[in-house]
């Protein structure tokens, strides 16, 4: 498992560099992950572990719906929890902590693919094609899976982080860096595009 390998590199403790933060905002038991966050910035290797396991299906999945290229997810993986262990005290709390996750794997997803602008042109790249992903034959997952192959790239971006990830607007404007109104926009859009996807599906979303 590549995880293991990755793991493994590791420095013994982190640098008293990345020992440098502004203390968190949020506390313990509004975020799951935050203690775990707190843990690994203290050298807990455990911690970090857990906070792997806890986190890299969903990051996965993300980067799967965004670049559809498995050959270098696994590479972009790597680099995002090698950041993640780099950079945990840092992390201010002005997010949830899976929010700052996403927009670290993000960023590395774009430069590793050598794009600089995706962030405002996500629909001028066609090569940002969806692609099926592993679930349960007939499941609700799986048909809403298949009609947002069918959506342009930003319009599957936002719905996957708004409902897939169930992050809320504020969480989704940090990630992608614009304003809430304009990710509730977004989403108002993206949903009428999925809801005609289904349509040509013969599927009614009211029956999902």
């Amino acid at each position: 498992m590549y995880y293991k390998t990755f793991f493994s590199t590791l420095p013994k403790k982190i640098e008293p560099f990345f020992l440098i933060g502004t203390p968190m905002n949020r506390k313990a038991g509004q975020d799951p992950l935050l203690s775990l966050l707190r843990q690994t910035a203290d050298g807990d290797r455990k911690s970090f572990q857990v906070l792997y396991e806890e986190t890299n299906h969903r990051l996965k999945v993300y980067l799967y719906r965004l670049i559809g290229d498995r050959a270098c997810i696994d590479d972009i993986l790597i680099e995002t929890y090698t950041q993640v262990w780099k950079s945990s005290a840092t992390f201010q709390g002005r997010s949830l902590v899976m929010s700052w996750m996403i927009g670290i794997a993000r960023n590395v997803a774009f430069r590793e693919m050598g794009r600089r602008q995706y962030h405002d042109n996500l629909d001028d790249h066609p090569e940002l094609i969806a692609r099926e992903i592993d679930t349960d034959a007939g499941s609700r997952k799986e048909i809403l899976c298949r009609a947002l192959a069918g959506l342009k790239p930003r319009q599957r971006e936002i719905l996957d982080l708004a409902f897939f990830h169930d992050l809320p607007y504020r969480e989704i404007s940090h990630i992608l860096d614009i304003p809430e109104n304009t990710v509730k926009t977004r989403v108002f859009h993206a949903k009428a595009a999925l809801k005609t996807q289904l349509e040509k599906m013969g599927i009614d979303s009211n029956d999902l």
